[in-house]
This record gives structure tokens, C-alpha cells and sequence, in this order.
């Protein structure tokens, strides 16, 4: 998807009008429009990145230091217990950070199934790692 067709980048841009919480230079916060609770917002950064493996470092820094600014806020404005925080983006491709609220209800379906595959195996080829340079 190209930055002219991705619907995060014209919200950014404000071709597209959003319920814009917070706004600097580099991000916007928005509600969700399909809100898992209220107050369920985005943290997106304006300069489009597909996903999250791809911000600079500096960017990365930046960018979850708003969203403990913006979950604090969140919390204490909406009267929630705690803030989830995900980083998901298969429905956009351009990175952004999910801040829910929570209310002692959990808005997510819990797995049903403990997850397939040996642990022990994926812990081991995840430990024995090494990147290649």
C-alpha cells in the first residue's frame, strides 16, 4: 500500500477528519473508530512505516514514550483501571499503537486452546538465534 492510498497517512495529513486527541509535528492520536472500549485510541507516527520493524531507533524511543504520556491520561480522564497496549497493524499497514482502556472486563476473546507447538522447541531456536551480519 503506498502512503497516497493508506488511511492513517491521510488522517495525518487531515484529509480524512478523525477525533484527533493529541497531535505534535510527528504524531496523532485519534479515537478508534471500532473501539474494543471507550476511549480505545491510536498513536500513529505521521511518516508512514508498513510496520513497527521499521522505525529508526530514535523514532522508537519517542513514539512509546507518548503512549505512557497519552495512557496516563487516558487512565485518569476516563476513569480506567489500567491501559492495554498493543502494537498490532495487520488490518493497516502503517505502524500504529493501540491504547485501551480497561474496566475490569475483558474486551478481548480469550483463547479457548493453550497455544499449538512444542515451547521448548520455538524457546530453543529462539535462543540459539544468531543474526546474520
Amino acid at each position: 500500500m503506498s502512503e497516497k492510498d493508506c488511511i492513517f497517512c491521510r488522517i495525518g495529513k487531515k484529509e480524512i477528519p478523525s477525533k484527533t486527541i493529541y497531535e505534535d509535528s510527528a504524531h496523532i492520536a485519534f479515537l478508534d473508530i471500532k473501539p474494543y472500549t471507550k476511549g480505545h485510541t491510536l498513536l500513529i507516527p505521521k511518516k508512514h512505516y508498513a510496520q513497527f520493524l521499521e522505525l529508526p531507533k530514535k523514532e522508537v524511543s519517542g513514539l512509546f514514550a507518548l503512549a505512557q504520556e497519552l495512557g496516563k491520561k487516558l487512565k485518569a480522564a476516563l476513569d480506567a483501571q489500567l491501559i492495554f497496549l498493543s502494537v498490532m497493524g495487520e488490518e493497516i499497514p502503517h505502524t500504529h499503537i493501540h491504547l485501551i482502556p480497561y474496566y475490569g472486563e475483558m474486551p478481548f476473546v480469550a483463547r479457548s486452546e493453550p497455544l499449538s507447538g512444542d515451547l521448548d522447541r520455538i524457546l530453543k531456536v529462539i535462543k540459539e538465534y544468531k543474526e546474520k551480519k
